[in-house]
């Protein structure tokens, strides 16, 4: 059984180079919340190095607040602004001989383009505006994908390891003190759910079922390398590969 962790990566943090040995997959962050063409060159290095799946991570241009805040822009604007975080980073994926396999937003605008369907548009038209044959990775469940797949675009579903989820399927807020596990078992408990029982448990309790073709880590906590380890460690010893195919 083959199951994808994927890590948001190339944000600034120190330890990128140390959670891909326990992942399969790297979403790159492409200047729109992070990082730039330096950055952007040294994380697809170490995605060959390692050989990790690499995807695009493009958000709201919105460096200030880090694409956590919705931005209110034009739509053709933000195509445009999308297309071109993609396409830089696709271009230093072509200069590394790598392929560029699938594209995750970041932040506010993987929050928001879950659940409306004019803003999931303007990203799946960016990704199509370049001709390229890439996969759009997104919360499972959501409108999101829904979108995608209406514009022909393959998708894959996300869940998270480390996020608590409401009642409806989207992901408690992190303006909110329990946005985020932190405890091993709470994280070990999430992970049967997830990718043994094909659901989460919100924080209220209910079971919601949940295609999982990839579960994020984030790459932005100082706990990130313990959870990846806890969870490459417990998910391998269920029995899972952890690979994106």
């Amino acid at each position: 059984m083959h199951l994808d962790i994927n890590v948001d990566i190339g944000e600034g943090f120190p330890f990128d180079e140390s959670l891909l040995p326990w992942v399969s997959s790297a979403s790159i962050a492409c200047g729109g919340h992070a990082g730039n063409r330096t950055t952007m060159e040294e994380t697809v290095r170490l995605c060959v190095k390692h050989r990790i799946r690499i995807g695009a991570h493009p958000s709201f241009p919105d460096r200030a607040n880090f694409g956590r805040q919705p931005m209110a822009m034009d739509a053709t604007e933000l195509q445009l602004s999308l297309a071109q975080q993609i396409g830089h980073l696709e271009q230093i994926c072509r200069s590394h001989q790598v392929a560029l396999h699938y594209v995750k937003p970041h932040g506010a605008l993987y929050n928001l383009a879950a659940f409306d369907d004019e803003l999931a548009g303007v990203l799946c038209r960016a990704i199509i505006a370049g001709k390229r044959p890439l996969t759009l990775m997104g919360l499972s469940g959501s409108r999101l994908l829904t979108e995608a797949q209406r514009f022909g675009l393959p998708t894959l579903a996300e869940a998270f390891i480390d996020r608590r989820y409401q009642d409806d399927g989207t992901l408690v807020s992190r303006h909110q003190d329990n946005a985020i596990l932190t405890e091993p078992n709470e994280i070990v408990t999430q992970l049967e759910h997830l990718a043994v029982m094909g659901q989460v448990q919100s924080q209220s309790g209910r079971l919601i079922p949940l295609r999982v073709d990839s579960l994020c880590l984030h790459g932005d906590d100082p706990e990130a390398l313990n959870r990846a380890m806890l969870a490459h460690q417990y998910l391998t010893n269920l029995g899972f590969s952890i690979a994106c195919d």
